[in-house]
């Protein structure tokens, strides 16, 4: 049975929705803020009684057919980047058409040319968008041309677009004349008390060590994070944690373990209860990112009470509002100088945990997330 095509053939306004996600690595979350968002709200999306579905990729780590109510449908990946998302949109599109969903729901601008049979079969369509993804030092010129030129298709095809960040979306009024939905990401609010033995399990002490959690691509400024850490007072017992990695490359990877001195860790992927230990130990969280969206990371680390510290662009400011400290944007010798600041400055790294976590208690909700995401399918399947 293949998608609808028109209202007579909706099931009835009494039944919940039927929603698909596609062109993420999957659930459970094991790579970066998309992911991180479609577990959160799929799986409340299933405790309000919706039937939710996520298409992961086929080497995501899962070890499911289903996760916390959610039904997964692993599709084959390539090793190629560039290869493998739009291999992958394709696939999941041709394979979601066939399974009469409400909404197809599908992540990053790179699919967006994927979007467009399921809507001339009159499928639902979102689309979410990542930060302005041609401006990515990692990706090849030819990659940015295209999504450069390619950038108003979510505006088009899609039946509605959602963007996490206000300078996102304003970018796109500003060039389109029309501007996506904004839904920012989540975060929990969790006392800060992390577990010693987990932290001493992963080669770690509490508050003994500055965290950054991120895929480790070059946009991230993690070469900058880690020269200007190298500058610090060489008695200090203070580690740099870096968790993350990348799927497709480890070249940028090598390079950093090369400039990194001997108080740098490389801790790769980490997850669950370890990764909420990791936030919660930390003394405080640095991110010299180029460029974002928001940042599902530095709200985990503000959820948990972390002073942060992170460059100065728009969609950082917007995050942290004034719970948080900022350096100059690809200025190794001012996030230097901030990160001595907050060494020498306990006091001041208090005051700035409990700002963070109460700006996210205020402001950033997985369950607000969740209702918004919820009334726009409904109001796309006219069940609101």
């Amino acid at each position: 049975m293949g998608l609808r095509t028109g209202s007579a053939s909706r099931r009835g306004l009494e039944e919940d929705l039927k929603i698909a996600y596609l062109n993420t690595q999957g659930i459970p979350a094991r790579y970066r803020g998309f992911e991180t968002c479609v577990e959160e709200v799929s799986t409340r999306l299933v405790r309000k009684g919706h039937d939710v579905t996520v298409y992961c990729a086929s080497n995501s780590k899962s070890k499911y057919s289903s996760y916390q109510g959610v039904q997964l449908i692993c599709v084959p990946r390539s090793s190629k980047k560039f290869l493998d998302y739009p291999m992958r949109a394709l696939v999941s599109t041709v394979d979601a058409i066939l399974r009469d969903f409400d909404i197809l729901h599908y992540y990053g601008t790179d699919s967006s040319i994927f979007t467009i049979l399921p809507r001339l079969l009159s499928a639902k369509l979102v689309m979410s968008l990542d930060g302005l993804e041609w401006n990515r030092s990692s990706y090849p010129r030819w990659i940015r041309d295209g999504l450069r030129i390619s950038s108003w298709l979510p505006l088009y095809i899609p039946h509605a677009s959602v963007v996490d960040s206000v300078q996102v979306r304003d970018w796109y009024r500003t060039r389109y004349g029309r501007a996506p939905i904004y839904i920012p990401y989540g975060a929990k609010v969790s006392p800060r008390c992390a577990d010693p033995d987990v932290l001493q399990r992963m080669g770690v002490e509490s508050d003994q060590y500055v965290l950054f959690v991120g895929a480790l691509v070059r946009e991230k400024g993690i070469h900058r994070l880690i020269r200007a850490f190298n500058e610090l007072d060489t008695q200090s017992k203070l580690q740099l944690v870096i968790v993350g990695g990348n799927p497709y490359s480890s070249e940028y990877e090598l390079s950093l373990r090369k400039m990194a001195g001997k108080n740098v860790r490389f801790l790769g992927n980490v997850w669950g209860s370890d990764m909420v230990n990791l936030y919660k130990g930390a003394y405080f969280y640095a991110s010299a990112s180029e460029l974002e969206g928001t940042s599902p990371a530095l709200l985990s680390a503000m959820g948990a009470g972390n002073c942060v510290l992170v460059s100065d662009i728009q969609e950082n400011l917007e995050t942290i509002g004034d719970a948080g400290v900022t350096f100059r944007n690809m200025d190794v010798q001012d996030l230097h100088e901030k990160m001595s600041h907050l060494v020498a400055e306990p006091n001041l790294v208090q005051t700035y945990r409990k700002r963070a976590a109460e700006r996210i208690e205020r402001f950033y909700s997985w369950d607000s997330v969740t209702d918004r995401m919820e009334r726009l399918y409904l109001s796309l399947t006219e069940r609101n």
